[in-house]
């Protein structure tokens, strides 16, 4: 049905957060695009996710609607998760709009899903569900791409598959993918779980070994909650039970609050954490973008955003190149690599940060208490960008 000459489409696998992103990006700069996924229909990945103003100024600027879904949460709490001691608060309501020109912003990943793919379809961008990518052969000039059981010729084909990505197999792309030693919890809390000067902020508990991180969703009706745990990932017979019961058991010595929100949930899932060493990202008419290219730890909350980054800056180094795909294809690895492997290295040391064990984490503790929260805020510019994009460049 699609077998004949290229018409400079470009194919993207996966119709995730990177997926939807770079078709996205990619339509507004005026190129064809067709998203293929390998599932049937888009199912919830994760629970919540956190949007930095890095994000948030381009959603903006593609139009996205997540008006009644997501939350600009007014405060971030840093919290010692044994005393339960609150040893700072960073401005995020005031603070993010005013220094970085752009929110910060809270909610479901089905929710940023959703409006992803509601803006894609206002912009005819064809997705074509069950239909996995299981072979690529690139020549000159185009891509033949088995897809869903059938042909297709394209300009070049972007992976935007995942963790598991089955595409960079087909490349015999084989970068080192490891686990990260840390295992996620996540759940949806009810919202008196937590108590009511907490439900429109971010609070980090931290302690060694772990940390949870409780924000609004569901515009403000549901607190999303991670657990980070240093583990490795299996299935202990004990947590098998009563899983709210198994994790205080793991976390004794914590204060009241954050294990009463812990035994509040109703269902809590365990997830693995992987992490692919630095490494290229394609070549040719190849690439990837987001976990399938740089999956990295989640503790600067930039997983996510880093693949709406990704798609940005993808249509960003295309269009500098004037459209030829192998020479935009080089200039997107060539600045775009910098920039997720720094955010990579800052999420390992943060986690170092959050997890540290004593005596190292009553100097951390002291040295938030006698910092700014603004200073602290201050600390994320290289991230979040001063009123710019300090990845994509312009747009």
């Amino acid at each position: 049905m699609r077998i004949g000459q290229t018409n400079g489409q470009i194919a993207i696998a996966g119709a995730g957060i990177a997926g939807l992103s770079s078709a996205i990006a990619l339509k507004l700069a005026g190129y064809s695009v067709a998203v293929f996924e390998r599932e049937r229909e888009l199912r919830e990945v994760g629970a919540g996710i956190q949007m930095g103003p890095h994000a948030t100024r381009i959603l903006e600027r593609w139009d996205l609607d997540l008006l009644g879904s997501a939350v600009e949460p007014e405060v971030l709490e840093l919290r010692n998760a044994q005393s339960g001691t609150l040893l700072n608060t960073l401005p995020l309501k005031p603070g993010a709009r005013v220094r970085y020109g752009s929110p910060y912003l809270t909610l479901l990943r089905a929710d940023l899903q959703k409006a992803l793919l509601a803006r894609a379809k206002e912009l005819d961008v064809p997705i074509e569900y069950g239909a996995p990518v299981t072979g690529v052969e690139v020549a000159e000039g185009g891509a033949a791409i088995d897809v869903g059981g059938e042909h297709f010729c394209a300009a070049a084909l972007v992976g935007a598959d995942g963790i598991n990505s089955a595409v960079r197999g087909l490349g015999n792309f084989h970068p080192r993918r490891y686990s990260a030693q840390a295992v996620a919890w996540r759940a949806l809390l009810p919202l008196d779980a937590v108590p009511v000067s907490m439900r429109n902020s971010i609070v980090l508990w931290m302690s060694p070994g772990a940390h949870l991180v409780h924000y609004p969703v569901s515009g403000g009706t549901r607190i999303n909650a991670v657990l980070a745990i240093e583990d490795i990932y299996r299935m202990d017979r004990e947590e098998q039970g009563n899983v709210p019961a198994y994790l205080s058991r793991r976390l004794e010595g914590w204060s009241g609050t954050p294990l009463a929100a812990i035994a509040s949930a109703p269902e809590w899932l365990k997830w693995p954490m992987f992490v692919i060493e630095k490494w290229q990202g394609g070549e040719g008419r190849v690439q990837f973008i987001g976990d399938a290219w740089h999956a990295m730890r989640p503790y600067l909350a930039s997983g996510g955003v880093m693949a709406i980054e990704d798609g940005a800056a993808l249509a960003v180094s295309l269009t500098e190149s004037r459209g030829d795909i192998v020479d935009g294809f080089k200039l997107f690895r060539r600045s775009r690599g910098p920039r997720v492997w720094q955010v990579a290295r800052a999420s390992a040391k943060m986690g170092w940060v959050y997890h540290c064990q004593a005596p190292f984490n009553t100097i951390r503790d002291l040295a938030i208490r006698f910092s700014s929260g603004s200073r602290l805020l201050e600390r994320r510019d290289w991230l979040y960008g001063v009123g710019r994009d300090t990845a994509v460049r312009k747009s």
